[in-house]
């Protein structure tokens, strides 16, 4: 995280991603109205912090300015995590569309000018942008919208979307509901479930989901996703939250809603499989939390 991106973490001035597009708010795509979205995410070399930045900044401004069927391109910060790791969230309607982004590498000049123009000058002498990077940590997850679930909300949706969009899975109205685009910070949570209680570990994610969405509208949305060509059985989080104090009411939510801890310790397994709470339907040490900002693009 940049020094920049943590004063602003301190004086609660955090401008969430939309900020980054300027594709009008209600026209953006967004990880509660996408069909899927890439996660991707890459280690930038010290030496090259302040250029890696530069670049990736110029690179979000162009995609989201062009027309590739509405996706988006956002990029964030670790909050308290690896130092100058950027995140990035990438929405499309449906996979198709990603055959789009790969013309526009070929074809597009300004982007060909980005990706191969000499971004990097020290003792080594100038390189293109792969230089910016660790060599590989340049990684990537496709999310897909948990589906195939009952919906809490039963508006209809867009017909040109793969799958069902997250926000679906939320009670909240739609205008209250917090994304990927609006929230001042987003927690990306993954968990690797048990295969033998794949089914039970997506109950109890949905009813951990459900309870937070509704206790805490306005102030934390939480959407469940798939791991899609990756590894089975491995669910993401995306927990889209107002402000760091939201951050903190979530962590704590235990300490005083008596509903909440039933959730925790409810028998999510059935007894003659061996009963159990939650615990024992993910494997252990695998749920991991990546609190991201939003990186604030220079005014």
């Amino acid at each position: 995280m940049s020094d920049t991106a943590v004063s602003t973490l301190d004086a609660g001035r955090i401008r969430p991603a939309q900020h980054q597009s300027s594709v009008p708010a209600d026209k953006v795509l967004h990880s509660g109205n996408s069909g899927f979205i890439i996660a991707r995410n890459a280690q930038l070399k010290y030496s090259h912090r302040a250029e890696g930045r530069q670049f990736f900044s110029e690179v979000v401004r162009h995609m989201n300015d062009s027309d590739l069927n509405g996706a988006s391109f956002f990029c964030y910060e670790e909050a308290f995590g690896t130092q100058d790791r950027l995140h990035w969230l990438i929405h499309w309607k449906s996979p198709n569309d990603y055959g789009i982004s790969l013309e526009m590498v070929d074809h597009d000049e300004t982007m060909i000018d980005l990706l191969e123009s000499d971004r990097v000058k020290d003792d080594d002498g100038v390189g293109a942008w792969g230089r910016l990077i660790v060599e590989g940590t340049m990684q990537e997850k496709i999310l897909v919208p948990q589906h195939g679930a009952h919906h809490e909300n039963e508006e209809d949706v867009p017909s040109d979307l793969w799958v069902d969009p997250a926000w679906k899975q939320s009670s909240q109205p739609l205008s209250e509901q917090l994304n990927s685009a609006n929230a001042e910070l987003v927690l990306h949570r993954v968990g690797q479930a048990k295969h033998e209680f794949r089914k039970e570990a997506r109950y109890f994610a949905f009813a951990w989901q459900n309870h937070v969405n509704k206790v805490l509208p306005g102030r934390v949305t939480s959407y469940l996703y798939e791991e899609t060509f990756g590894v089975m059985d491995q669910l993401h989080w995306l927990i889209h939250l107002r402000s760091f104090e939201d951050y903190l009411t979530l962590m704590h939510l235990d300490d005083h809603d008596p509903d909440f801890r039933r959730i925790l310790e409810k028998d999510f397994i059935a007894p003659h499989r061996g009963g159990g709470t939650w615990a024992r339907t993910f494997v252990d040490g695998t749920l991991h939390d990546t609190l991201l900002v939003p990186y604030q693009l220079p005014r």
